[in-house]
């Protein structure tokens, strides 16, 4: 799961960074409205928290310590995230803060194209609603020097309301199954802390298939479970937005039971 998208990342990285600051901002209304870009949140899981661990005393980050065995767990997730989602993210993101078009295909897009080093360079966004009010997203990416044109990045459905949705990740570089499914998202963003996602492995090129990482933001509580399975097991990190205190359930820790940190890192006995 963490090569899913390692090479290609990098890549279109560098190219999001030059079409930035070529995009066209023409607008098109004769579609009407288009539907909302769905949010950041809907590809987002953040676990900052655990960034405290330069701020708590040494003992505190220290592997023996509940809250340090928390870190190296969440510096897994987060680059699995990242990796996975964080190219598709800084998308939305520009698309949201951008003019759309609506095309002769009947589809709303935001495009961006530019050239650099004989090189060409393309990123498209198209969105369809159906009658019940539904939107359909495809992604589509140009990069001549990786030899991709107009290929399917990734593709999504929102729900009328704006408020759940799905999204699906395709193979790019792997000659043998490009476009392939190799991951998922479903979503709910209700509201900034009333949050639900789990992104899941549907691929077996790297056995991970079924792997996932369920994640929830329900007020001040954030929760993380990451199922493994090819060992068929479960990891659990649980934290306080406000007071960080938290804790971590995962195998060959503490006899797989829960242990529990407080606001100041350190060790407390778990309350249930």
């Amino acid at each position: 799961m963490l090569r899913q998208f390692a090479t290609f990342s990098i890549a279109l990285l560098a190219v999001m960074m030059v079409i930035s600051s070529c995009s066209d901002s023409s607008t098109n209304s004769t579609g009407g409205n288009p539907p909302a870009v769905p949010p950041e949140t809907s590809m987002a899981m953040d676990f900052s928290n655990f960034d405290a661990q330069s701020k708590a005393p040494n003992t505190a980050v220290q592997a023996k310590n509940n809250f340090g065995q928390a870190v190296v767990r969440a510096g897994l997730l987060k680059a699995i995230v990242d990796i996975n989602l964080a190219l598709p993210r800084a998308f939305l993101k520009a698309a949201s803060e951008s003019d759309v078009q609506y095309n002769e295909n009947g589809e709303w897009e935001w495009a961006y194209n530019t050239s650099k080093e004989e090189n060409d360079y393309g990123v498209r966004l198209t969105a369809a609603r159906d009658q019940a009010g539904d939107a359909s997203w495809n992604f589509y990416v140009t990069n001549s020097n990786l030899g991709l044109e107009d290929e399917l990045f990734f593709s999504g459905v929102s729900m009328a309301q704006g408020t759940t949705g799905s999204w699906s990740y395709y193979s790019l570089l792997d000659a043998e199954g490009k476009g392939e499914k190799v991951s998922q998202i479903t979503w709910a963003a209700n509201a900034e802390n009333d949050l639900s996602l789990r992104l899941e492995v549907v691929s077996d090129r790297n056995d991970n298939l079924g792997d996932y990482i369920d994640y929830t933001f329900e007020g001040t509580t954030k929760t993380a479970v990451y199922y493994d399975a090819g060992k068929n097991q479960e990891t659990t990190l649980e934290w306080d937005v406000e007071t960080k205190a938290g804790s971590i359930t995962a195998p060959g820790y503490n006899n797989g039971d829960k242990a529990c940190w407080d606001e100041n890192f350190e060790d407390i006995p778990c309350s249930e």
